[in-house]
């Protein structure tokens, strides 16, 4: 799958171009993190866990990106302690099915007949996140959590044009 259109969304695609499912997660979590880290105006090192939450309170994340940068976060930490576990497990394929961004998207689309692999599945969440951080910035002041944008909002809602 291949994002086009934003300069840093684009360098994720090419970083996660025919790597593993241990590998995309891994990359896909420090890409947010770091992302999050600019958007945010961190200077010091703070754990990924706590920038998704201070994202949502500044009003930088809807609630579903938050709850499923949360599962990416631990789908990270469990590859990174495992190191005999390469791919997706029962659990962590239940783990991707479930993320918000996809059960809305998969309801309203027909996805399912496109993407059909969960690796598929989670690098279309990672780039529906990644372009709509795009188009943030920090406010003054905490906002609490973004609305969750409309399914025909094809900025917050990227085609799958290729995968």
């Amino acid at each position: 799958m291949q994002y086009k259109g934003n300069a840093r969304v684009e360098e994720l695609s090419s970083l996660l171009a025919g790597e593993s499912p241990r590998c995309a997660v891994i990359v896909s979590a420090a890409f947010f993190d770091e992302t999050l880290a600019a958007l945010l105006g961190d200077v010091t090192e703070r754990p990924f866990a706590v920038r998704i939450k201070d994202a949502l309170a500044w009003g930088l994340l809807t609630q579903d990106e938050h709850d499923d940068l949360q599962v990416l976060r631990q789908l990270r930490n469990g590859f990174a302690h495992d190191l005999r576990v390469k791919d997706f497990d029962a659990g962590a394929s239940g783990q991707i099915a479930a993320f918000r961004l996809w059960q809305t998207a998969s309801r309203a689309l027909p996805l399912d007949r496109v993407i059909t692999s969960t690796f598929h599945q989670l690098l279309y969440v990672v780039g529906v996140i990644g372009f709509r951080l795009q188009h943030r910035t920090r406010p003054a002041s905490k906002l609490g959590a973004l609305p969750e944008p409309p399914i025909t909002d094809i900025k917050a809602w990227p085609p799958v044009t290729d995968l």
